[in-house]
């Protein structure tokens, strides 16, 4: 189930957030805002910076963000206000106006518009809007007694494990991937992209950007 909204039938744009949609990581921004107004508890984020020291296979295979430590004891209602607010605020300004106009392009070629974010939900659902996103698919914190774990509520959508989602959501759809398209900039986004019939390499890094420039995709920036 998406995290907001209802995905439409037909072909689908599958849109990455941070990086692509935004020029930087949403939940990093949130978290120096976070700490700033002291909403996170102390405990939490040592479990935060623990987890890495720990776990370093883990960060290589399933990327920085699998470890959301820093969320741990934090009351739910509180961070989940603050950090709808902080999109709101900042994060919907900081969307790029280019990659807008190319989202907005595909909707008006009939595309529906779908974001997939390894990104906090509450981060992410405000961007559906202005984005003209029909659903939002990201990191859904959980919560036990008002207060959130640490841990998330199933597969982030992240590498191979953002293509599954977006091949179960296209069949979901009445259609398959390579009838979509996909807007990422992060090498794990490279699945994706190479699965869908119309690839949109946005600001993309070295590798990335070898790789589409191989295969003949846009690049966009």
């Amino acid at each position: 189930m998406p995290s907001f909204g209802s995905v439409p039938r037909g072909r689908l744009a599958f849109v990455d957030v941070d990086g692509t949609l935004l020029p930087a990581s949403s939940e990093r921004l949130f978290l120096g805002r976070a700490l700033a107004n002291r909403i996170l508890p102390a405990g939490g984020l040592f479990r935060f910076a623990a987890g890495y020291v720990l776990h370093p296979v883990r960060t290589v295979t399933g990327g920085c963000g699998w470890n959301r430590r820093y969320l741990e004891g934090a009351k739910a209602e509180r961070v989940a206000s603050a950090a709808m607010d902080f999109s709101r605020g900042f994060l919907v300004p900081s969307m790029r106006t280019g990659i807008l106009s190319i989202i907005h392009g595909l909707a008006s070629e009939g595309f529906g518009v779908v974001l997939v974010s390894a990104s906090l939900a509450w981060l992410v659902i405000p961007l559906a809007g202005p984005a003209g996103a029909s659903a939002v698919f990201a990191s859904e914190p959980v919560e036990r007694d008002g207060r959130l774990t640490g841990t998330l509520s199933g597969r982030r959508p992240y590498g191979k494990a953002k293509l599954e989602l977006a091949e179960a959501v296209a069949g979901s759809a009445g259609t398959s991937l390579n009838q979509c398209a996909a807007l990422g900039d992060a090498w794990s986004d490279r699945f994706l992209l190479s699965a869908c019939g119309r690839p949109v390499a946005v600001h993309p890094g070295r590798r990335l950007r070898a790789l589409a420039l191989s295969k003949g995709w846009r690049i966009a920036g």
